[in-house]
């Protein structure tokens, strides 16, 4: 779930950044691309202006660019402490994007209301959790999915070797062939879901780089949440 405004300014007071720094985000080498784009989400969405999500450290590794260890040219604060006076970080009230995440009452009521044909709702967990046919990490949750969601897995939507995010004309063959994106975009708006908000980041990203019209919210809560709060005949499997 998403920190409070004051908790993400601490946090970024502590670690030094401030607010026109440039953002160049990315996972470890091993990983591949999971982290980053929430990350860079999470930056832009409590006002951040200048956020990049690099594609990807592990084709950075593989191309010999220049790496380092430790920090290089700056002084991370210990943490706990703030920055010199004029560095701390700060988020106003204007800064946070209400526009970019929903909730989990705003996402009922799409359903409550049959308006899923008015909205595309995109889950970003791998097939078997959505169909219902493969237990949850946590046995205690059901599987499945909410109704009227279609399955774009981020694995979908990375190069098998690399972890690079596709290409975007590759990204759109994905996307409409999951029924995420119509050959003729009518601008019909997102809610992207997932297991915690994690990897719906990353359709977020991809929706972007194929420029899809439509808004895109992510729900914050995805699953983990909703699962939680409704009854089985909130949840589809297929």
């Amino acid at each position: 779930m998403l920190p409070s405004p004051s908790l993400f300014a601490a946090a970024m007071t502590t670690l030094g950044i401030r607010k026109d720094d440039i953002l160049v985000i990315y996972d470890a080498d091993e990983i591949g691309t999971y982290h980053a784009p929430r990350l860079a989400f999470m930056c832009e969405l409590f006002g951040h202006k200048d956020v990049h999500v690099l594609n990807n450290f592990r084709q950075y590794v593989r191309m010999q660019l220049p790496v380092g260890s430790g920090p290089e040219g700056i002084e991370i604060p210990v943490m706990g402490t703030r920055g010199e006076q004029g560095d701390e970080y700060v988020v106003e009230e204007r800064d946070f994007d209400t526009g970019r995440v929903t909730s989990f009452e705003e996402v009922r009521d799409v359903i409550f209301r049959r308006d899923q044909e008015k909205v595309r709702i995109v889950d970003a967990r791998i097939p078997g959790r959505f169909q219902g046919v493969q237990p949850e990490m946590n046995p205690s949750l059901r599987s499945g999915h909410i109704p009227g969601a279609v399955n774009v897995p981020l694995a979908s939507l990375l190069e098998d070797e690399t972890g690079m995010i596709l290409a975007p004309e590759k990204l759109r063959g994905v996307l409409m062939d999951a029924g995420a994106l119509a050959e003729e975009d009518e601008g019909v708006p997102y809610i992207l879901t997932c297991n915690s908000g994690v990897t719906a980041a990353s359709l977020d990203l991809a929706l972007r780089l194929v420029g899809a019209k439509g808004s895109r919210r992510v729900y914050d809560g995805s699953w983990m949440e909703w699962t939680r709060r409704v009854g089985d005949e909130l949840i589809e499997v297929s």
